[in-house]
């Protein structure tokens, strides 16, 4: 019989809650991801961020509307939390993917709608928009991505003298990709005269970064169509909303938001649903889209709100 000095015995203590931490991932560590045409990097975002077959996926994050200020600490104005569905179409030239987002504002630790609150910027009582986006579409070829714009134009920045790529990142066995964009959003169609608390600017800015990441043994499985275990997480900078009703006033509006990957409605918390649908009712509709047409905060806004007077 074989006889353990307590020298090993100590040794193999210590290492058993790193033993355990590990987990699978020690037996089989994933291989270092490495992609070298834009259909490998179009596939594995697919996975990540939507599917590679015919699928209705969702995202839910939450997180906080903040606002900066020259010469000021940075504001936490309030907490939002947002169901992102996405609609897979397996097409013979590439994968058709649609988008409808939902969000709500509310109170940090809260699940009811935030229907008013005093902006500590201009000690103004405003109302939140609860915005709802979509339908947003774009086609997902080996080429790389193209996106239907509002007027019905598809467009693409990739060339074959410009391919598509992404920035891959990997820690052991965890992988996340990265997209930033920034400009000019559209033309403001609020204007100063007619919304002059309202209108922030003709051009909305926007500086926005996106990340989705996942296990890298997952993204390169080519058996699974879809990472099941996928994060997403969302900072985008934009001139000031208009229910805020800041006018012209220096500063901007930082949208933070972290959240993970749905891969049916069944799967979302019933709190964040009962939340969401209170105020989007049709965001989680089982059959056919949420809504007809296409929708953003500044096509709604307009119809919805009428002008605050100074």
């Amino acid at each position: 019989m074989r006889t353990l000095s307590r020298r090993k015995i100590l040794a193999a203590a210590s290492a058993a809650p790193v033993a355990l931490t590990m987990g699978e991932a020690g037996a089989a560590a994933a291989k270092p991801i490495s992609f070298s045409t834009p259909a490998e990097h179009v596939r594995a975002f697919l996975k990540l961020n939507a599917s590679l077959e015919n699928k209705t996926i969702f995202h839910t994050y939450t997180g906080t509307l903040e606002a900066l200020m020259p010469g000021r600490e940075i504001v936490n104005l309030c907490a939002c939390t947002s169901i992102v569905r996405r609609q897979v179409e397996v097409k013979d030239n590439g994968h058709l993917v649609s988008i409808w987002e939902a969000t709500v504002y509310h109170r940090p630790g809260e699940t009811v709608p935030l229907n008013e609150f005093v902006n500590p910027l201009n000690g103004r009582t405003v109302q939140p928009f609860h915005q709802r986006e979509g339908r947003g579409q774009s086609l997902w070829t080996d080429q790389g991505p193209q996106f239907l714009r509002s007027d019905g134009v598809w467009t693409s920045r990739y060339t074959p003298e410009k391919p598509f790529t992404l920035e891959w990142r990997q820690a052991g066995d965890f992988v996340w990709v990265e997209r930033y964009s920034s400009g000019v959003y559209l033309k403001n169609p609020l204007t100063k005269e007619q919304w002059p608390l309202e209108h922030s600017g003709p051009d909305l800015l926007y500086s926005e970064k996106t990340t989705n990441g996942g296990l890298a043994k997952d993204v390169q499985d080519p058996n699974v169509k879809t990472v099941a275990r996928a994060t997403y997480d969302m900072n985008v900078t934009m001139l000031w909303w208009p229910w805020l009703l800041m006018g012209q006033t220096p500063g901007f509006c930082v949208w933070n938001t972290h959240g993970v990957k749905a891969l049916s409605a069944d799967d979302i918390p019933a709190s964040t649903r009962k939340l969401v649908e209170a105020v989007h009712p049709t965001i989680l509709k089982a059959d056919g889209m949420p809504w007809e047409g296409r929708f953003s905060l500044w096509a709604d806004y307009p119809i919805q709100r009428k002008p605050v007077s100074p």
